[in-house]
């Protein structure tokens, strides 16, 4: 039995090597450039919300959309930060110098409080701050008509 623990051992430290050839990938934020909310919101619907983005560098890939509510009150629910999530592998031969190019994603919203929703748009950063693209959407009951 002992010997039976003594190779399961062996494999278990040898498949833990950390001299891993195996690329690093580090996240970084894109700048959200645009977005097509609408003036208002109607109560109760579910919105496509798209945005576009502008990858920081050629290295950067998108990876995904992050639409999140601030909290679980009722204030805090119509608070939503949006950001788009890249990844970089360090082992590319990309130059970090070249600009990304552009991209759109889009993220589903139903409207579920009849209070105005703010929008927090992530566009970059000062020092460690993150800046955001502030927009505020109210909240009518039903659509207003354009007659």
């Amino acid at each position: 039995m002992k010997r039976l623990v003594a190779i399961l051992m062996t494999f278990v430290l040898t498949g833990c090597s950390l001299d891993s050839d195996t690329p690093n990938t580090y996240y970084e934020l894109a700048e959200i450039t645009d977005n097509d909310l609408p003036e208002e919101f109607v109560y109760g619907k579910t919105y496509e919300i798209n945005v576009n983005y502008l990858l920081p560098t050629e290295c950067n890939v998108f990876q995904a959309i992050d639409a999140r509510r601030e909290g679980n009150m009722p204030a805090e629910r119509r608070i939503i930060y949006v950001s788009i999530i890249t990844s970089v592998v360090e082992s590319n031969s990309c130059d970090r110098d070249f600009p990304g190019g552009a991209g759109a994603a889009k993220f589903n919203l139903t409207i579920d409080e009849r209070e105005a929703y703010t929008f927090n748009f992530w566009t970059g950063a000062s020092g460690t701050e993150p800046v955001y693209n502030e927009v505020i959407i109210p909240v009518v009951e039903e659509a207003t008509s354009t007659d």
